[in-house]
């Protein structure tokens, strides 16, 4: 679809009332709940990973070994990797609002990103939409569509890395099926990385068909719907209009290729930081087997698990390791990477809430009355 049809069809879209603010779609009794099990979770990770004899924390002499050098390159890496993945979020928003500001939109994100990270159970994936349409420029069922769209394109992008990367890496024969005491299901990663991945394609595909056949969606939704209520059938199937909208930057030569560029650019600094810091650490790893070890990771923080993807994260790295190197290797060399890449992560999540909230505070949303006076200062 060409720009100039997009940017017309904007101004067409119902934003929120002015008079209206949305309320946070979670209420306190599921958020208790959801951090009742969350917590949960991580003590009973705890509690595995202490019985399996796998360190949450490296030995001395694994850290004495390391310079700083890695760890600078890393973070290094890492923080451009987090610049760019909260910035590209703009270019799936301007089709459908093209007056949004960038720096808030980013601000939005980064305090988003700091959520996902740290809130139990998945719930960040809430607050960016939640935030964004608490400035009623875009409604919150336009903005939780970009966020699901923009997390399919990561998951293709993510288990596509992985599908390609096990053809040129050679595992271990046979695979572990566990690592120390623990049983881990290191034999199937192949096969789960496969099914991903084909899972990601067809939620990509069913995404553009959706957004094709919006005219078909929208009838079957109101026809289905009118038999319990027609004000009802209204209001879902405007909500399935607004969901469609979300997708417009798949067509826009302008956004949609900007974001894949991004999206591209992003993963393989990711990538390349892992690298940096996994070989820094003492582990023999190849590009290859980096790229597969950052693709089993990607895959477990899809699991349940405790706030800061405490578990998952350890759990998925030691996964993708013991699928190349020996057991002393994976708890030595292996242990120190996971804990340095997982406290640096949690390190850039804090960074990116404080920076987030900073922006925020200094780039008011447009509608807000004062706002032109405090950027005049």
């Amino acid at each position: 679809m060409p720009d100039n049809d997009v940017t017309a069809r904007a101004g067409a879209t119902d934003a929120p009332s002015a008079d209206v603010r949305p309320e946070l779609p979670l209420r306190y009794g599921t958020l208790f709940a959801r951090l009742s099990a969350s917590l949960l979770i991580a003590g009973g990770f705890v509690w595995a990973l202490r019985k399996g004899g796998l360190p949450l924390v490296p030995a001395a002499d694994q850290l004495s070994k390391l310079s700083l050098a890695p760890i600078a390159g890393y973070f290094l890496l890492s923080t451009i990797a987090t610049l760019l993945r909260t910035y590209r979020w703009n270019y799936l928003l301007r089709p459908i609002n093209p007056e949004l500001s960038a720096r808030r939109t980013m601000g939005v994100s980064c305090v988003g990103l700091a959520a996902v990270f740290f809130a139990p159970m998945r719930m960040g994936e809430i607050v960016r939409p939640w935030l964004l349409s608490q400035d009623r420029e875009v409604s919150f069922v336009h903005a939780a569509g970009t966020v699901v769209a923009e997390r399919i394109v990561d998951g293709l992008s993510l288990t596509g890395l992985l599908a390609v990367s096990l053809l040129f890496a050679t595992p271990l024969s046979p695979l572990p099926d566990h690592v120390g005491n623990l049983s881990l299901p290191v034999a199937l990663v192949p096969a789960i990385s496969l099914s991903a991945f084909t899972s990601f394609a067809l939620a990509f595909l069913a995404m553009v068909l959706f957004y094709f056949w919006r005219a078909t969606a929208h009838k079957v939704v109101s026809s289905v719907v009118s038999l319990v209520s027609k004000p009802l059938a209204v209001w879902v199937t405007r909500q399935v209009e607004r969901v469609a909208d979300s997708l417009r930057f798949l067509f826009s030569r302008k956004h949609g290729l900007s974001f894949l560029r991004d999206t591209t650019v992003y993963w393989a600094v990711n990538a390349f930081g892992h690298f940096v810091l996994i070989q820094g650490c003492g582990v023999p790893a190849s590009f290859v087997q980096t790229c597969v070890t950052l693709g089993v990771l990607g895959l477990s923080t899809l699991l349940p698990s405790g706030p800061g993807f405490f578990g998952t994260y350890q759990l998925g790295v030691y996964c993708g390791l013991a699928m190349f190197f020996p057991e002393d290797i994976v708890l030595g060399p292996g242990a120190l990477f996971t804990f340095l890449s997982y406290s640096i992560q949690l390190t850039l999540g804090i960074i990116s809430g404080v920076f987030g909230m900073w922006l925020l505070s200094t780039h008011p949303p447009a509608h807000d009355p004062s706002a032109n006076a405090r950027r005049s200062r």
